[in-house]
């Protein structure tokens, strides 16, 4: 029994701050030179498929054959949002080619991504209406030459020379959000899921929220006047999730 206990523990420990076990296979993963072949079609890079993801509340869309997702994690100093105006190359940490997002002359298509099937991110919305991409990254100062971000969980390398680029810390970027608590929000009524919320003040793991009016969003049908203390993240897991009004 104490065999089993122990086991039982080892098990809990590798639970993921999403409450769902991820097979975790990094290590395996091995850096591909994609500059002579298709991304798309490349059969190798098995990360994609290994990741435990949850479709539902996770994928923001599907554009090109590639699924794109965000994550509770977060990581880095903040996030960059880069407008692709000229062609923009990914690289992974050792220099090598990762990806490539390119402008193309379709209006209803206008890039053309090359990167694995699926690809988690803080939010990319590549369609004509939105034309969203957004990173996770360390602070643009940290390299001289490039912009550290994080696609599928590991850093990538975004070269600074033509790339127009804005850094929000998490902080700001935070602010700049429409709040939705979820169930993971201890002491939130059914009710007060419904709303949404901007950020007041942020202190460590805790942030004061006020519900905001309908008149702020289009989203936003259900509004009651709330102003609370929330516990929104648990080390660098976020507890709450974050809308834009696109």
């Amino acid at each position: 029994m104490k065999i089993t206990f122990k086991f039982l523990i080892i098990i809990a420990l590798l639970i993921s701050c999403t409450g769902k076990s991820i097979k975790n296979n990094d290590k395996t993963v091995k850096k591909i030179d994609y500059s002579n072949r298709s991304i798309s079609h490349n059969a190798k890079e098995k990360f994609a498929d290994s990741l435990s993801i949850d479709t539902l509340s996770t994928m923001m869309t599907e554009y090109g054959g590639i699924k794109f997702y965000t994550e509770d994690n977060l990581r880095g100093d903040g996030v960059v949002q880069i407008s692709i105006d000229s062609d923009l190359e990914i690289l992974n940490f050792d220099k090598t080619v990762y990806g490539s997002i390119k402008l193309t002359n379709n209006a209803g298509e206008p890039f053309s991504i090359k990167l694995p099937k699926s690809v988690i991110a803080r939010e990319i919305i590549p369609n004509v209406e939105y034309r969203i991409f957004c990173f996770d990254a360390e602070k643009p100062e940290k390299d001289n030459d490039f912009l550290i971000v994080y696609i599928n969980r590991e850093k990538r390398l975004i070269s600074k020379k033509k790339c127009n680029y804005k850094f929000n810390s998490w902080e700001e970027y935070i602010k700049t959000a429409f709040i939705h608590l979820t169930s993971k929000v201890e002491n939130s009524s059914k009710e007060e899921k419904k709303y949404y919320y901007a950020a007041l003040r942020i202190k460590g793991d805790s942030m004061q929220v006020k519900s905001v009016a309908k008149t702020a969003c289009d989203y936003v049908e259900e509004y009651k006047d709330v102003t609370r203390w929330i516990k929104w993240k648990e080390n660098s897991c976020k507890l709450i999730t974050f809308d834009f009004c696109y």
